[in-house]
């Protein structure tokens, strides 16, 4: 009798063993799937990188800017307290269903494209935030200045900051990073030693 009930025991406690092995089979699988979802997602996520606004590149010449095949003629904006400010003629001056009043490109010292200047009414505001949360996710900065409310996002090289006044319009500049980046990139690949 007690050699029936201790192969039974061995017995049961080999199917135990084996319950718990299949057990952690399946749980490295789960983890395995969750492993590579969460990784997919960090990958999606990092992919998105603004190369360019409306075709434009950063860090071009403005005397050698092309879209569609057409030269654009920036005109100086002379009502402008943003240095090298210009705008184009015959620009579309909507951000996807944002009405816009003012859309400037910003040039550095050097004739480079670093950063787009908008304006827009301030009933306006709530879709233009809309529109940079739908592209980008959640803002990453926030503060208030006087009577301007401003939110960030920073995608890789480009930030995007709208601000919000209490009163009459909204702004977002678009500045690049380009030239610490092409700084970067130069300083990184020294063969002079």
């Amino acid at each position: 009798m007690d050699r029936i009930i201790i192969l039974e025991s061995l017995r049961n406690s080999h199917i135990f063993v084996k319950l718990i092995s299949n057990q952690i089979k399946n749980m490295k699988k789960i983890f395995s799937v969750l492993f590579f979802i969460a990784f997919a997602i960090g990958a999606y996520s990092q992919e998105t990188n603004v190369t360019s606004f409306r075709g434009m590149a950063w860090g071009a010449s403005k005397d050698s800017i092309f879209v569609k095949g057409k030269k654009i003629d920036f005109v100086k904006d002379k009502a402008s307290l943003i240095k090298n400010a210009y705008s184009i003629s015959d620009d579309d001056m909507k951000i996807g269903n944002v009405k816009l009043n003012k859309l400037l490109y910003i040039f550095n010292d050097d004739n480079r494209l670093v950063k787009v200047y908008m304006e827009g009414p301030k009933e306006q505001t709530e879709q233009m935030k809309f529109i940079l949360d739908y592209k980008f996710g959640e803002h990453k900065n926030e503060s208030k200045v006087d009577n301007v409310a401003y939110k960030q996002w920073l995608v890789k090289d480009v930030t995007f900051t709208l601000g919000e006044y209490d009163y009459l319009k909204f702004e977002v500049k678009i500045e690049s990073n380009w030239q610490a980046s092409e700084a970067y990139k130069k300083n990184t690949t020294v063969d002079d030693f």
